[in-house]
């Protein structure tokens, strides 16, 4: 029987048990898990994940936690597209937080398949278990993605409940398609990084794809420092190979712990990564969202394991005069699906289709901060529009017909000559072709019939900003 690695996010607000329930299902704790190695400790990065795995049936999981609120957030955008499944711890007695909703969100924009755990049966009355129910099947209802996600009711401190979940989990485990990207260039984001006597750096890191080898040759961006990799562990196994999926440890060569930080990726000589402080991403703003986004504004994007503030102008597509053209929007608001440049405050190391998420964080946290989601499409300097609309009337006196109010001079008008006009009423184009007397007048041959006194639209594209 082979084994499958699976990566499972536990998710929940703060204090809800989730620490506990790991160690209730934790076998083989990792090199962060439940407690701090005495290294990390020293020196070198440490984001805090907990790692800890254990083994079911055929699946040796790998459970990843993350302390706060925001941290998990990010682990569920950074680790995105490895998360395999997820638990979503509640307090039975509390019920769900503001939190325990933003996380779910996540998760369903994300859609990575959830379990809902109620913990602490133990201490909660059967009221306040079946209102906590009652409570999540409500907020699953309202997602697209996780509307059937089961519900286990446990207790992580007496165990009551953990079998039943081990099922569930290994049922969930057995429904989903586990596709990884292995025949693509490595790109493993480094969590922890410290010193082990006799041994050198060693780094930890799930491997997001592709795959490694001892004694393959690599490098660390955005530092841009080239590394050979000495050994590899996988569940405190050595091995000579590592692929997608897998939470590794690695021995390198040709680096040291201190120059590692928060956003360091570990990634092949092939690799399409690229360090950057501008990308452009299709974004969809989530209909719960209640304020509003304008161009330049200032948000926080979440885009691998950090958190960045960045500028946002959205713009979409828009035909104007039969050409495409980048369009910036004065304003989108909840349910809005558009583009966005982003501007970073901070260069970091971005691939495309990379998720993000846009927060505003100068809300305060007892609302929804999430205001929408994206992906990385492009990183090209695009030159974005406005449209400045003028409108002028038809003039008909004896033989002559022309258009009067789209130009102030006859010097403005001979500028326009060429441009395309547009009668809406009887959606009639027409095409200026001079001007006529000194006042700005000017002759347009239309593809159809004008009777006089029609409105004539003239739209023009400007720079914008």
């Amino acid at each position: 029987m082979e084994m499958k690695n699976v990566n499972v996010g536990l998710f929940g607000h703060i204090d809800h048990g989730k620490t506990e329930l790991a160690k209730q299902l934790t076998e083989i704790a990792s090199t962060s898990a439940l407690d701090k190695p005495k290294e990390s400790q020293k020196r070198g990065i440490t984001i805090d994940l907990g790692f800890s795995s254990f083994t079911l049936d055929n699946y040796r999981i790998t459970l990843v936690d993350a302390p706060g609120h925001s941290e998990l957030i990010r682990t569920a955008i950074g680790a995105g597209s490895i998360i395999d499944a997820a638990l979503l711890v509640v307090d039975a007695k509390e019920g769900p937080k503001t939190q325990t909703g933003e996380h779910l969100l996540v998760l369903d924009l994300l859609g990575i398949p959830t379990i809902v755990v109620i913990n602490k049966i133990d201490i909660a009355s059967d009221e306040e278990i079946k209102r906590t129910e009652a409570f999540m099947k409500q907020i699953l209802n309202s997602t697209i993605n996780l509307k059937n996600s089961k519900i286990v009711k446990i207790s992580a401190k007496t165990g009551i409940g953990i079998e039943e979940l081990k099922k569930e989990l290994k049922n969930l485990l057995d429904s989903i398609n586990i596709n990884r990207e292995v025949n693509s260039y490595l790109k493993m984001p480094i969590d922890h990084a410290f010193k082990i006597k006799g041994v050198g750096t060693v780094v930890t890191g799930t491997i997001h794809k592709g795959k490694v080898e001892v004694g393959d040759t690599l490098k660390i961006l955005p530092i841009n420092h080239e590394v050979k990799v000495k050994s590899i562990q996988c569940f405190k196994q050595d091995v000579d190979i590592a692929y997608a999926g897998d939470r590794v440890g690695m021995a390198l060569i040709g680096v040291e712990p201190e120059s590692l930080f928060r956003g360091c990726i570990l990634t092949s000589e092939d690799t399409k990564l690229k360090v950057i402080d501008k990308f452009i991403a299709k974004v969809k703003i989530l209909n719960l969202f209640k304020y509003n986004l304008a161009p330049k504004m200032k948000v926080h994007i979440n885009i691998g394991l950090l958190t960045v503030p960045a500028t946002i102008i959205p713009y979409k597509m828009e035909k104007v005069n039969d050409k495409e053209v980048p369009i910036v929007l004065e304003e989108i608001k909840g349910g809005d699906s558009c583009y966005c440049i982003f501007k970073l405050d901070e260069k970091v190391v971005v691939d495309e289709g990379d998720k993000v998420l846009i927060m505003r964080l100068d809300l305060p946290p007892t609302t929804l901060r999430i205001c929408g989601f994206g992906e990385v499409i492009g990183f090209e300097d695009l030159e974005l529009k406005k449209i400045v609309v003028k409108e002028g009337r038809v003039v008909k006196k004896k033989d002559k017909t022309y258009v009067e109010g789209l130009a102030s001079s006859k010097s403005a008008g001979e500028k326009l000559i060429g441009e395309k006009v547009y009668v809406p009423d009887k959606n009639i184009w027409g095409i200026i072709k001079g001007t006529f007397g000194t006042k700005g007048s000017l002759i347009v041959e239309f593809n159809g019939d004008i009777d006089g006194g029609e409105r004539v639209v003239l739209k023009r594209v400007r720079r914008w900003g």
